[in-house]
Parts: C-alpha cells; sequence; structure tokens
C-alpha cells in the first residue's frame, strides 16, 4: 500500500494544537505552500481516515454563528505514527519540471521563445520567495513561543535556498540564451 503523506502533514498540523479542517487548509496554503501541495479535496478524506484509524478524535463545536464544526485533535496513537513517519528516512526528491524538458529540447524553438519560458519561470520563483520570506519572518517574531517554530524555520530556509536558487538559474540562463542571439 502507497504511503499517504498528507496524513502526515496532517497528523504534523495538529501535532501542538486542535483545528478544523478549513484551519488545517490555511495552514498547508500559508505555511507549506512553498514547499509541499495539498489539495482541499485531499484533507477531508484524511480526516476521516486519520479518525477511523484512531490517530485523531473529532469533537463537534457551535461557532460563534451558531454553526457546527468539526473540531480535530491528535491522539497518542496519531503522535506514536507521526514520530514513526518522521524517524524513516526521508523519500529521494523527484522533481518534474516542465520547463527543464523545454529547455533540454530547446533547438526546436527560438531564444526568444525559450527566454519567454524562463522569464514566466522566474517570475514564479519570485512569488514564492516573497512568500517564503513572509512566512519566515513570521515564524521569526514568534520563534521564543512555540519550539516547533524553530523546526519549520529550517524547513521554510530550504524552500528559500531552493527558490533563490532557482530564480539565479533563470538569471544565468536568460543571460547565455541572449548572448546566443547576437
Amino acid at each position: 500500500m502507497k504511503e499517504n503523506t498528507t496524513e502526515y502533514v496532517i497528523l504534523g498540523i495538529l501535532r501542538n494544537k486542535s483545528r478544523t479542517g478549513y484551519d488545517i487548509n490555511k495552514v498547508v496554503k500559508t505555511r507549506l505552500g512553498p514547499f509541499w501541495d495539498i489539495n482541499y479535496s485531499q484533507i477531508y478524506p484524511t480526516l476521516r481516515e486519520l479518525e477511523k484509524g484512531g490517530a485523531i478524535t473529532k469533537r463537534v463545536e457551535i461557532n460563534e454563528r451558531g454553526q457546527n464544526r468539526n473540531v480535530y485533535s491528535i491522539t497518542n496513537e496519531g503522535k506514536n505514527k507521526l514520530k514513526e513517519w518522521l524517524l524513516k528516512p526521508a523519500k529521494p526528491e523527484k522533481h518534474k519540471i516542465e520547463l527543464m524538458l523545454k529547455i533540454g529540447f530547446g533547438e526546436q524553438v527560438s531564444n526568444t521563445e525559450l527566454i519567454k519560458q524562463v522569464q514566466a519561470f522566474r517570475e514564479r520563483h519570485v512569488a514564492q520567495l516573497e512568500n517564503v520570506y513572509r512566512i519566515e519572518n513570521e515564524l521569526k517574531a514568534q520563534l521564543d513561543q512555540n519550539e516547533a517554530n524553530y523546526f519549520m524555520l529550517l524547513s521554510v530556509e530550504l524552500g528559500a535556498k531552493f527558490h533563490l536558487s532557482a530564480v539565479d538559474w533563470a538569471d544565468t540562463t536568460i543571460t547565455k540564451l541572449r548572448s546566443r542571439d547576437k
């Protein structure tokens, strides 16, 4: 059976604080988005599976508008499951970067067209870098409030270096492609 990393993301998010599915999605988008992608549609089925397996519990609360909301908490079994996963070696990274293919087969199109592709790639990574820096600043401001912020900061710093490297590569590649046109 294939391991569902989404389970561990959710358990990791719940490790220090109970949250709703909406809250979990918000953390995924605002804190993990620069380096991990989970669709909103994956969260609730995974929550159901985790609850069924005893890794989390659900309680119903009534919010300020009188609406029911499900709040999820990690159990000891869930903490053990998360810890077991954390102790396993990480899977090798798999990069599927379509632009690498386009550059690799680039002799079929003009340098101008390739430059457009690389510039778009660069813009995406600059935007992600801005997001990473925002998260990094928030974590640094909250460093003394929760030990988990220190460890999240370490992973965010890797995300920053990844996006910086992508921007640097794009700048170098654009310069090289432009020099070929002369």
